[in-house]
């Protein structure tokens, strides 16, 4: 299983974050909402009932998307239980941490990015969590040379 496709596969699936989450804060309280953005260490997020709010990210245990949910291959196989641990591994690194979500933030903008997302087969492989073939296709090759890329796989290495 190559790294860098498991760290794709979590970048894009980290996406989701900024749909509806569930927030837990370190004193146990649970907000839903939808992060708007997160900058120097503060993020802005729109509640339902609350409107839009702010909490610093040392208040937060966790971010957790609501509603998504990403099946392997072949459920309850050994490849695809270890493939969705090795991601949702990187994935809670990526959303729980300030630096790296301000880098996925800024990546949501990239044409390189923006291609990726667009694209049906890279989508499926990885909903399916295909790391093989995300390893092997050509713009996934093309990413993992994006500087922002390399600084989030640095960081989550």
């Amino acid at each position: 299983m190559k790294r860098g496709a498991v760290i794709i596969a979590a970048i894009v699936l980290s996406f989701h974050v900024f749909a509806e989450s569930e927030i837990v804060l370190k004193d146990g309280s649970r907000i839903r909402g939808e992060v708007l953005s997160m900058q120097n260490g503060l993020y802005r997020i729109r509640t339902e009932s609350m409107g839009t709010i702010q909490l610093r990210s040392r208040e937060i245990l966790s971010i957790t998307s609501l509603g998504v949910s990403v099946p392997g291959d072949s459920p309850g196989t050994d490849t695809a239980a270890s493939s969705q641990t090795a991601v949702d591994s990187i994935k809670s690194s990526i959303v729980n941490s300030p630096g790296v979500m301000s880098t996925i933030m800024a990546l949501q903008n990239d044409p390189q990015m923006k291609a990726i997302l667009a694209d049906p087969e890279i989508m499926r492989a990885v909903q399916n969590l295909d790391l093989q073939a995300l390893g092997n296709h050509p713009k996934i090759k093309a990413l993992m040379n994006n500087p922002k890329i390399k600084r989030i796989h640095g960081i989550v290495n």
